[in-house]
């Protein structure tokens, strides 16, 4: 604190006058305001520009996570008792796109499958593309928000936090079979 006071104090002091120095008097010393400031203070036409704001909104969807039930389910049956037959699932048609608000969770699969946990408590399968890996994607994924807030085969993009990015080629729900 002390260091700036004393810069300051110098500032001030360097701009007083010189003893041999004589102050002018202020309309000899600034002269007629030159023609280039003149103008420059003189209302013109007013210059008008445009400023675009844009705005990325970027979706991430977690892993989903096993709840107190499923855990249950999975601890070894007593010896006595059969081990129950694991549920089985039929693919079923659900269209191209699904709305990203409803998705919850996702849980990868295979190598190529992964499954999007719907709000409304439906699972609908992920085809990704060949090259893609869908182990890629156990901790979730992110997705730029589309204009239409929803995510459609061939055209949007999952990125898993690796970094890695890949298409969804096909959508089917699954339902468990009776």
């Amino acid at each position: 604190m002390a260091y700036l006071e004393t810069l300051l104090g110098l500032l001030l002091f360097s701009s007083l006058p010189m003893a041999d120095e004589r102050p002018h008097p202020l309309g000899e010393a600034m002269g007629p305001v030159p023609v280039q400031l003149g103008e420059a203070l003189a209302p013109g036409p007013e210059i008008m520009a445009q400023v675009r704001i844009e705005q990325r909104l970027i979706i991430r969807v977690p892993r989903q996570s096993l709840s107190r039930s499923s855990l249950m389910a999975e601890l070894p049956p007593p010896r006595r008792a059969q081990r129950p037959e694991p549920p089985r699932f039929e693919r079923r048609k659900v269209g191209k796109c699904l709305s990203m608000r409803d998705v919850s969770g996702v849980r990868v699969i295979n190598d190529d499958m992964l499954v999007l946990f719907m709000r409304d408590q439906r699972m609908i399968e992920a085809q990704l593309e060949r090259s893609c890996s869908a182990r890629e994607f156990y901790q979730g994924f992110y997705m730029e928000r589309s204009d239409d807030g929803r995510l459609c085969v061939d055209r949007d993009l999952l990125q898993a936090r690796s970094g890695s990015k890949c298409e969804v080629n096909k959508l089917r729900q699954l339902v468990p079979e009776d």
